[in-house]
């Protein structure tokens, strides 16, 4: 059994996981949290899977991004003439 503090200094877990259960469709904190680590486990691998789409811009990759999660796209490109490396 896992107990998660939600009161003094950690009572603004209350409010999230009532935010993410209505999210979610879930009626209790406990599928709440479920719901939420089973979206971060599909969701991670499609964010990467994302950051190698064709479509990706970096626009996208921040609106994608969140304080937990970091997406970083950047086209790089150079030039290298006789070893000089020119950009």
């Amino acid at each position: 059994m896992v107990h998660i503090k939600s009161s003094g200094d950690y009572a603004w877990r209350e409010d999230l996981y009532d935010r993410v259960g209505r999210r979610l469709g879930e009626k209790t904190k406990a599928g709440a949290i479920d719901g939420a680590c089973e979206f971060t486990e599909q969701m991670l691998p499609n964010l990467e899977r994302a950051l190698d789409h064709p479509d990706m811009t970096p626009e996208l990759a921040e609106i994608l991004s969140t304080q937990k999660v970091r997406l970083d796209y950047r086209i790089e490109t150079d030039l290298v003439i006789n070893g000089d490396e020119r950009r």
